[in-house]
């Protein structure tokens, strides 16, 4: 029941192969010879290390996107985690999905999907033993500390794309069809990100640099013309 940081990982699951490549992230970090990392992709990323290590990519954000039709991925990737480890078996994962999501207060219907969800991204891997692996003391748990506005951005605040470009975050893309906009500016008003500038004629342009794909603008348009669609540059 403690939370920390774990230092010397035998398994790291990535949820976004750019978090590979991010300076703050550092995934790869305490992963020793024999370690096993899992990436949410269906493209095998370059990885420079020289660790030995095994990788295994699989795309369960197209899975999530087919039984849940939201990119959430809290039941694919502890699914995987299930499974790579070899500790927790499909029943018990099944009631443990089916349990937390109803405390939630989720629909039947809901949580039968991601049940469902669930399965198939545990039948999509395998258990994998640890080999070679040296002993080590069990780590104490250090604190994790809530940074504020002094840490780095995440997901979820607000006007932080000033300290870092966030457009590798984004799973689902807001298109404009030109032909349905009206040039109202709803977006523009909403954008949390201040992503969307506008043209001479006052039509949207989106900063695709730093769009964390939201969805908000989509959300709020109303004549429908902005459409999400998955970003090709993982999947």
């Amino acid at each position: 029941m403690e939370r920390g940081h774990i230092f010397n990982p035998n398994y790291v699951l990535v949820t976004s192969p750019s978090l590979l490549f991010d300076p703050t992230v550092k995934p790869l970090d305490g992963m020793v010879e024999g370690s096993v990392l899992f990436v949410n992709s269906s493209k095998d990323v370059p990885i420079v290390d020289s660790k030995k290590i095994r990788v295994i990519y699989r795309d369960v954000t197209d899975l999530a996107l087919k039984h849940v039709g939201k990119d959430i991925l809290s039941a694919t990737m502890g699914a995987v985690a299930c499974k790579l480890s070899g500790l927790i078996g499909l029943q018990s994962l099944v009631d443990s999905v089916s349990e937390e999501l109803e405390e939630l207060g989720l629909e039947p219907e809901l949580i039968e999907k991601n049940i469902q969800l669930a399965k198939e991204c545990y039948s999509s891997v395998e258990s994998i033993s640890l080999c070679g692996l040296e002993y080590r003391p069990l780590h104490n748990v250090v604190e994790v500390r809530y940074m504020g506005e002094r840490g780095i951005p995440d997901l979820l605040s607000m006007g932080n794309t000033a300290l870092r470009k966030t457009g590798s975050w984004r799973v689902l893309k807001p298109l404009i069809d030109r032909n349905l906009c009206t040039a109202c500016g709803i977006c523009y008003i909403y954008c949390p990100e201040s992503c969307i500038s506008l043209d001479e004629q006052g039509y949207p342009l989106i900063n695709y640099d730093s769009c964390k794909g939201c969805l908000v603008c989509a959300v709020e348009c109303p004549m429908k013309a902005i459409k999400a669609e998955r970003e090709s540059v993982w999947s």
